[in-house]
C-alpha cells in the first residue's frame, strides 16, 4: 500500500443520498418560466399571423421584426434576461397572456 494513501486504496466510498425533489420556490419559478415562454411564443406567433392577414409575406416579416423587438423589450423590463432564473414575474405573465388574447380576437376578427 502506498505511504500516503493507506485509509483506503480505493479512496472513501461516496456516500449517497436519497434524490430530493426540489423545493417549491424552484417548481413554482419554473412553471411560471414555463406560462411565460408558452404566452410570449403565443403571442409572438399571432403577432405575425396578423402581419400575414394584413399584408401577406411583407406584413409576416414585419410581425417577425415586431415579435423579436418585443421580446427585447421584455428582456429589458427583467435585467437583460428574457427568462430569468427567479421565474417570470406575475406581471410579465399577465401581460403576455393578455396581449396574445388580444391578438387572437384581432385575429378573429380579420377574418
Amino acid at each position: 500500500m502506498h505511504p500516503q494513501h493507506q485509509s483506503h486504496p480505493y479512496g472513501r466510498p461516496a456516500q449517497q443520498r436519497p434524490a430530493e425533489p426540489p423545493p417549491e420556490s424552484d417548481l413554482a419559478a419554473g412553471v411560471r418560466t414555463l406560462a411565460g415562454a408558452a404566452f410570449l411564443t403565443f403571442a409572438a406567433g399571432m403577432l405575425v399571423l396578423i402581419g400575414y392577414m394584413m399584408i401577406g409575406g411583407f406584413g409576416a416579416f414585419l410581425g417577425i421584426f415586431g415579435a423579436g423587438f418585443g421580446i427585447v423589450w421584455l428582456a429589458g423590463v427583467h435585467g437583460g434576461k428574457v427568462f430569468p432564473r427567479a421565474g417570470f414575474p406575475t406581471q410579465s405573465i399577465v401581460g403576455t397572456a393578455v396581449t396574445g388574447a388580444v391578438l387572437l380576437g384581432l385575429a378573429a376578427v380579420m377574418t
